[in-house]
């Protein structure tokens, strides 16, 4: 394939911007179009907006492999294309809960399961394609196992809704799938950007956000350490780090 790498990437920015830009910009200083969102909730509610992700990624990534497999470029733009929209609509579908007073339980929950059948398939799926790398594949098992999980107990012993923690992994494993999927089709850029080192770099990292992630629901965790941290850091750090990180979480 002689595809340009400088199309897909301008269009892929050019989607996130517009997203970002409907988040931060359009949504917050317009009531027309929060009141938009709540009157046709049924069809773009967040909860609507997750499921786009938690059903759509499967579909996409196997259409983006029968295009590479069979040299369909406009197949593998289009996919591409999609997959980072679905992606970003995890902003999204959060930006539209708090905004337009939609907020739920089953909402908070369900957008973090939407992740993983979004990102995990594909995880695994360039672990295999091009190449097989069982390096990558090792990484990917340890993420879906603490991710599983993490998924199980959420809301257990801490609240339904994805932390920093949390969303800064599934940030990390977006871009991952988006690095992954050079491999083969810019192998010059592959190459000269040596992803392959920042790819690794990334799965050692996404593991122990993953386990991180999952350990904050414990109920060890909730009851007993973090408790503990609170009260013993609270005069040094609490001041500076806890109105930050509430920030953080709102907007991420």
């Amino acid at each position: 394939m002689s595809m340009n790498f400088y199309l897909e990437i301008s269009v892929s920015l050019a989607i996130v911007v517009l997203v970002l830009h409907l988040c931060y910009i359009v949504i917050p200083n317009k009531p027309k179009v929060r009141d938009f969102f709540v009157k046709h909730q049924r069809y773009i509610s967040p909860n609507c907006i997750s499921n786009w992700r938690k059903h759509l990624g499967i579909p996409v990534i196997g259409f983006y492999v029968y295009g590479v497999y069979t040299a369909n470029e406009p197949m593998v733009y289009i996919t591409i294309w999609i997959f980072v929209f679905l992606a970003i609509t995890d902003l999204l579908d959060g930006v539209v809960a708090r905004r337009c007073g939609l907020e739920t339980e089953e909402g908070a929950k369900l957008d973090a399961e939407a992740d993983k059948w979004f990102d995990l398939p594909a995880l695994f799926t360039f672990s295999f394609f091009p190449v097989f790398e069982p390096m990558y594949l090792i990484c990917v098992v340890i993420i879906s196992i603490f991710d599983i999980i993490g998924q199980i107990i959420r809301g257990r012993h801490s609240a339904p809704g994805a932390v920093l923690v949390g969303k800064t992994k599934t940030a990390v494993k977006f871009i991952l799938i988006y690095l992954m999927s050079l491999n083969g089709r810019y192998q010059d850029i592959y190459e000269v950007l040596k992803l392959e080192d920042v790819i690794l770099t990334l799965l050692i990292i996404a593991p122990i956000l993953a386990g991180l992630s999952m350990g904050m629901k414990t109920k060890l965790y909730q009851e007993d350490v973090r408790k503990y941290f609170k009260e013993y850091l609270k005069w040094k750090i609490e001041p500076v780090i806890w109105p930050a990180l509430k920030f953080l979480q709102y907007y991420l």
